[in-house]
């Protein structure tokens, strides 16, 4: 110890038997009185200070400025502190601080700039610094700190700084940290931060330092990266980052072949490497690049990436060619609008992917071939618009499995063969359009199960297509113009001997005022068809007696046996023939 030391630290010693003779409205520190009335400011920045912080210190109740920076200072901070809820500035820096931050550093909810870099600070940072809303300036760096960031630190709206490098932090960035979008310089350097890069650091718009370098952050750069317009310092190397770069990422203001500006040696970046930065990338781990997946595709000369395209609207655009197999990779997709194009060839078997897409938008293009099955795995489809085009061969069964389907438009295509029962499992259609077809065949009267407004055209078109007699009764009259040329031959293989019964349930049902029972009889036979209630009781004999082979319906109004409405609630209709019994519920609305 030097001698003016030596000379300083008797001195304080001396001090400290003789003691001030400080009243009872002052508090001594430091061999000096300070009133706890009017003291709002102590800065003694420098001052070759020894000892640990009295906790005295926190009857000073009316302070708004301490500085105790670069001085010898050790132990811990005391709770006390706590105390001295008008600070707006507490500086701690440069000394010799150990022990951990404590809790009640979070009542100080008027702080503004918080100092407590270059001591010897242990433990985690505690969840209760998110209650210091005001706080501009936080530096905690060049400590033993570990553990977790908190999450509690995305509550610091006005944050400008955030220093917490050099210390042993653990564990993910918080995703919160993306409600920080008043802070320019995010240092979180060399840590031990492990995971991903939280896509959220994308809403950072006034971020013009970021430091991860020297962790062991992995995965992907979030292409949210490319919203950090104001961004100059841009430091990742020495982590085990993963894949391509975001192809978007060329659209930041950056100087990438600057080495000084950016750096991103030392990860596991997979080529091909965006222009912009190829001259800049340095070394690369590229051993593991053959087994991590691809994260963007091209299409149509444009990069899109899987995680942040849910839409492509690409309609009337002058699209020429087929349509890729790669768009089944961009499983995020709800919306693909190609229609207006010159776009040719098959629809690919890899769109049946596609399990989060709402609207599927094909039309007026000059597409050929088969509808895929695969198009059945498209489990979120609301709305499938192919017409104007020119598919053929039939309507695969499997869009019997898009159970959110409200509307259907294929007209204007040259689609064959027979309309398949199970699109009569769309229990949420509203619109199908299938004229201007080839269409053919004998249609399920189980359609008349959909809830839909056949007589209204803006809802449902069938015409023009070589469909076939008999009609379910809910079409007979809006089933527009069919060529019959060839039903003889249908007819003859349609009508072979039946082998079951089949019973479709009431439509409507719900109903008011009346409901229809559609059915098929094997052979001509006696039937009973009787209407209860949900207590047994016989409400209508609707009908007992002899029925030829086919198809066969019979409409209940409503009524029981004397005619006179019944009334709203459940009912029981059973079907009897011989041994074969089957019962539908209905539920009559007023």
């Amino acid at each position: 110890m030097s001698g003016y030391k030596n000379k300083y630290f008797f001195l304080i010693i001396i001090g400290s038997l003789i003691g001030q003779d400080c009243d009872e409205n002052e508090v001594e520190l430091w061999n000096e009185c300070y009133s706890i009335d009017s003291t709002i400011y102590i800065d003694l920045t420098g001052q070759n200070i020894y000892g640990e912080i009295p906790p005295a210190i926190g009857d000073l109740t009316h302070l708004i400025y301490l500085n105790l920076a670069a001085n010898n200072l050790s132990g811990a901070i005391p709770a006390e502190i706590g105390n001295l809820i008008n600070l707006n500035y507490l500086y701690l820096q440069n000394n010799e601080l150990t022990g951990s931050i404590p809790i009640e550093i979070g009542n100080l909810t008027n702080l503004i700039g918080l100092k407590l870099y270059g001591n010897q600070l242990s433990g985690s940072i505690p969840s209760e610094i998110g209650n210091l809303e005001s706080l501009a300036y936080l530096s905690f760096f060049l400590n033993d700190l570990n553990g977790q960031i908190p999450p509690e630190i995305g509550n610091l709206a006005d944050l400008e700084h955030l220093h917490l490098h050099d210390n042993d932090l653990s564990g993910p960035i918080p995703p919160e940290i993306g409600e920080l979008t008043n802070l320019s310089q995010l240092y979180l350097n060399q840590n031990q931060l492990t995971g991903p890069v939280p896509s959220e650091i994308g809403n950072l718009t006034n971020l013009t330092h970021l430091y991860l370098y020297d962790n062991q952050l992995t995965g992907l750069i979030p292409s949210e990266i490319n919203n950090l317009s104001s961004l100059n310092y841009f430091w990742i190397n020495d982590n085990q980052f993963i894949g391509e770069l975001p192809c978007n990422i060329c659209e930041m203001d950056l100087e990438w072949d600057d080495s000084e500006l950016v750096k991103m040696s030392q990860n596991q970046f997979c080529p091909p490497y965006p222009d912009c930065i190829a001259s800049n990338i340095d070394i690369q781990d590229t051993s593991n690049c053959n087994s991590v997946p691809q994260r963007q595709f091209e299409l149509w000369g444009e990069c899109y990436m899987i995680e942040n395209t849910d839409s492509l609207n690409l309609g009337n655009t002058g699209l020429t060619g087929t349509i890729p197999s790669e768009i089944g990779n961009l499983i995020n997709l709800e919306y693909l609008f190609l229609y207006g194009n010159e776009l040719t060839g098959e629809i690919p078997e890899e769109i049946g992917g596609l399990t989060n897409l709402k609207h599927l938008y094909l039309y007026d293009n000059g597409l050929t071939g088969q509808l895929p099955s695969s198009i059945g795995g498209l489990s979120s489809l609301t709305h499938l618009f192919l017409y104007g085009n020119a598919l053929s061969g039939s309507i695969p069964g499997e869009l019997g499995e898009l159970s959110n389907l409200e509307k259907l438009f294929l007209y204007d295509n040259q689609l064959t063969g027979e309309l398949p029962s199970e699109i009569n499992d769309l229990a949420h259609l509203e619109y199908l359009y299938i004229n201007n077809n080839n269409l053919t065949g004998i249609i399920d009267s189980s359609i008349c199960t959909l809830n839909l407004d056949w007589s209204n055209s803006l809802y449902f078109n069938i015409s023009n297509n070589q469909f076939c007699l008999p009609f379910p009764s809910c079409l007979e009259d809006y089933m527009g113009y069919q060529d019959t040329t060839y039903c003889g031959s249908i007819l003859t293989s349609h009508f072979q001997e039946p082998t079951s019964y089949k019973v479709y349930d009431t439509f409507p049902n719900p109903f008011n005022p009346s409901t229809t029972l559609n059915y098929f009889l094997p052979k001509s036979i006696m039937l009973k068809i009787v209407i209860y209630d949900i207590h047994g009781r016989v409400i209508n004999n609707l009908y007992d007696g002899y029925q030829e082979a086919g198809n066969r319906s019979i409409t209940w109004p409503a009524k029981n046996d004397a005619g006179r409405p019944v009334s709203a609630g459940l009912y029981f209709l059973i079907l009897e023939a011989e041994d074969f019994r089957d019962t539908k519920k209905m539920l009559f609305l007023k």
